[in-house]
C-alpha cells in the first residue's frame, strides 16, 4: 500500500509530464495546489492536532501534579493562578512560572522506563 506522500508524488510526475492542454488555463496550477494539499495534511494538521491535545492537558492540571517545565525543570504544581503557576522545585523552593511554559505532566515511572527499552533496542 502506497503512503499518501509516494501516491502525490506520482500524481505530480503525471500530471508535469502530461502535455499541457491548450484549453485549460489551470492545469499549470494543479501540481502546486496537490504539493500544498499533501504539506497540509501530512505535516500542518497533524502539529494543529497535537498542539490542541497538549491544551488540553495543561487546563487539566491541578496542585499536586507532577510537572515538566520547557526548559526540562521538574517539580511539582503548589498553586495555579490564572495564567500563573507556583512549582516547587525543591523543599521551601518555588518557582513563579507561566502556566504556557508548564511542558506537560511529568510521569517519573514512564521516563525511568524509557532508557532501559533503548537500551535493550539492537543496534
Amino acid at each position: 500500500m502506497d503512503t499518501p506522500v509516494r501516491t502525490i508524488a506520482m500524481l505530480a510526475t503525471i500530471l508535469a509530464q502530461a502535455p499541457a492542454a491548450a484549453s485549460n488555463p489551470l492545469s499549470g496550477f494543479i501540481v502546486p495546489i496537490l504539493m500544498f494539499a499533501a504539506i497540509y495534511f501530512i505535516l500542518i494538521r497533524p502539529m494543529g492536532k497535537q498542539e490542541k491535545e497538549r491544551k488540553a492537558r495543561l487546563d487539566k492540571l491541578a496542585a499536586g501534579d507532577t510537572v515538566r517545565l520547557t526548559g526540562g525543570i521538574i517539580g511539582r504544581i503548589s498553586s495555579i493562578d490564572g495564567p500563573i503557576a507556583m512549582v516547587e522545585v525543591a523543599e521551601r523552593v518555588k518557582l513563579k512560572v507561566l502556566r504556557a511554559e508548564i511542558g506537560d505532566r511529568f510521569d517519573p515511572e514512564a521516563a525511568a522506563s524509557k532508557p532501559e527499552a533503548a537500551a535493550a533496542a539492537p543496534k
